[in-house]
């Protein structure tokens, strides 16, 4: 059989458009692999320094409860007499901040005195707080973290070397991971009387802070000579302490600029050694502890398996692999009919294509043309639109779900979540400068009957329309938050008196006692409320909650004597 040279140059044009399609389609797969691999560590990078972020926010949150302890005048009376009732004041304030934050192994007050003698002691065993005292206190003067504190200036805060706890009697702290941070107890002429260390868990710290992270993040930390101290082989870590060394710098050996200072940050294509077989992309930053120590930097580190990040390539691979077939199939038929004037516009398709999968720009496609060509051209620009509203789409729900995560969805108020954080934030002030807060219960009366009679779309109005007046009565500073169906909770920092804070409930509650119009009638509505303050009512969110619940019911109860009356 003979072919013409129309056939044999539509056969060879055919077979140019397919290898058009083709590499087209591995030009695309490869900039869309350089492109996600460079996105996969830009979020490996940006994940790390919010991981080291959070890490200083507990080192320093850890320091300032220490230097609140240091600062107490409990603590330097049971440094100056073997007053009991001193002791046992402190042991509680020492217990407080333990039975809140499960990264405490121990409290400890320290002599500077008697070779460092434990002066008060509380030790975490498993689930339970433990007050060691009598023969067990034990003498500490020979560890760096008594003799360096000591030499520290008043309200500076000493970390010792990361290391795994030897000290014999030390209840769940023995065999662990963990590091020491100290502060001084001074008199008031600043001479040093003793310290006040916190021993913290290592391991639980950042089990805590890695739990948000996607299940294949794999979590590094090595001290400043490279040494593992969180590895995801457990088998790896603490291996100075083992008699071995198995050091960060051996695993990835691009992270050596950072080991000796040269660097602040690394991002890493790791595909050698070990990692042959099962290539990682990692991110590692140096963080510098901002404190007295002799640790020097930390090394921290995130990795994801390069295969899971190209897996998220799946369903563009499907995309291009049904634009490459219609590419093929059009090239084919086109090729057939026009063999010369298909030439052209096949260069033109292919070259849009190429230049939108280099760089991501919007290429000129021939979308104008009424025949094949024109018709692939749109699917390009319908594929290109798609992926762009898709993008827009994820960023815009993302941006909700953070809101609803810790908004109300029916007032936009703060929900628990989100009100629990600021009154943690708002006690700590508190303690911090010695100041006041209150907080305010209030629950709407009788607000079942108005879903029964009225329905819970009225019902809902209502509790939209209260929030708007709490919301309208108090401070920028205030915090209104809806707890429950029809209770909301209001934290009032800064309060200079409980008259104060009453005169902000008579403001709601007068706000709240005007009729409220809806769909042209008018509603009246009437609420219970309680008050409690810090630090008359308590020193904790949990006490000041139980304050103020049963001070509203009170109200509430009050309130019901006087409609009955």
């Amino acid at each position: 059989m003979r072919f013409g040279i129309a056939a044999r140059l539509g056969i060879v044009l055919a077979l140019s458009g397919m290898l058009s399609a083709g590499v087209t389609a591995v030009q695309a797969q490869r900039a869309s692999e350089t492109l996600l691999v460079d996105s996969a560590r830009t979020e490996l990078l940006t994940s790390t320094r919010v991981l080291s972020r959070r890490i200083t926010q507990v080192r320093e949150d850890i320091s300032r409860t220490l230097l609140a302890l240091a600062r107490h005048p409990a603590a330097l009376a049971a440094l100056d007499s073997d007053d009991p009732q001193a002791a046992t004041q402190l042991a509680t304030l020492f217990a407080l901040p333990m039975e809140a934050n499960r990264a405490y192994f121990q409290i400890r007050l320290i002599d500077a005195a008697d070779n460092g003698l434990e002066r008060v002691r509380i030790d975490r065993d498993d689930d339970t707080l433990v007050r060691v005292g009598g023969d067990a206190l034990q003498e500490k003067g020979h560890y760096p973290y008594v003799f360096d504190t000591l030499a520290l200036a008043p309200g500076e805060v000493y970390m010792s070397r990361v290391g795994i706890n030897r000290e014999r009697g030390s209840h769940a702290a023995l065999g662990q991971p963990a590091v020491q941070l100290a502060t001084p107890v001074v008199d008031a002429e600043g001479k040093p009387r003793g310290v006040i260390v916190g021993s913290v868990d290592l391991n639980g710290v950042f089990a805590l802070l890695a739990a948000d992270l996607p299940a294949d993040f794999r979590l590094y930390l090595a001290n400043s000579a490279g040494d593992f101290l969180i590895h995801p082989d457990p088998a790896r870590t603490f291996g100075f302490d083992k008699g071995r060394r198995v050091r960060l710098q051996d695993e990835f050996p691009a992270v050596q600029a950072l080991i000796e200072g040269r660097a602040g940050e690394s991002m890493i294509d790791s595909d050698a050694g070990e990692h042959a077989p099962t290539p990682l992309l990692a991110a590692f930053i140096a963080a510098r502890a901002q404190l007295r120590t002799d640790e020097g930097a930390f090394i921290l580190g995130l990795a994801r398996p390069r295969a899971t990040v190209l897996a998220e390539l799946d369903p563009l691979r499907d995309i291009m692999l049904q634009i490459v077939i219609g590419m093929c199939l059009t090239g084919i038929l086109l090729a057939a009919i026009l063999a010369h004037a298909i030439t052209h516009p096949i260069e033109v398709l292919g070259a849009a294509v190429q230049n939108f999968s280099g760089n991501g720009q919007a290429p000129a496609l021939p979308v104008e043309r009424q025949d094949e060509i024109g018709a692939l051209a749109r699917r390009f620009a319908e594929l290109r639109t798609q992926i762009g509203q898709q993008m827009a789409e994820l960023e815009h729900r993302r941006s909700e779900l953070e809101h609803l995560a810790r908004h109300d969805a029916l007032t936009g108020l703060p929900n628990r979540a989100l009100f629990d954080d600021r009154m943690a934030v708002a006690l700590a002030a508190a303690r911090r400068e010695q100041g006041r807060l209150a907080l305010l219960f209030v629950d709407v009366d009788q607000f079942k009957p108005i879903n029964d009679r009225l329905g819970h779309v009225v019902g809902d109005r209502v509790l939209k329309a209260v929030a708007t007046r709490i919301r309208q009565c108090i401070r920028e500073s205030d915090t209104a938050a809806r707890i429950g169906g029809d209770e909301f909770v209001v934290l009032l920092p800064g309060i200079a008196s409980a008259e104060d804070a009453r005169r902000v409930a008579d403001k709601i509650r007068a706000a709240i006692d005007r009729p409220f119009t809806i769909d042209g009638d008018e509603l009246a509505v009437s609420v219970s409320m309680g008050l409690a303050h810090y630090p008359d009512d308590g020193a904790d969110a949990t006490t000041l909650a139980r304050h103020a619940d049963t001070a509203m019911y009170r109200d509430k109860a009050e309130g019901k004597a006087r409609r009955h009356a």
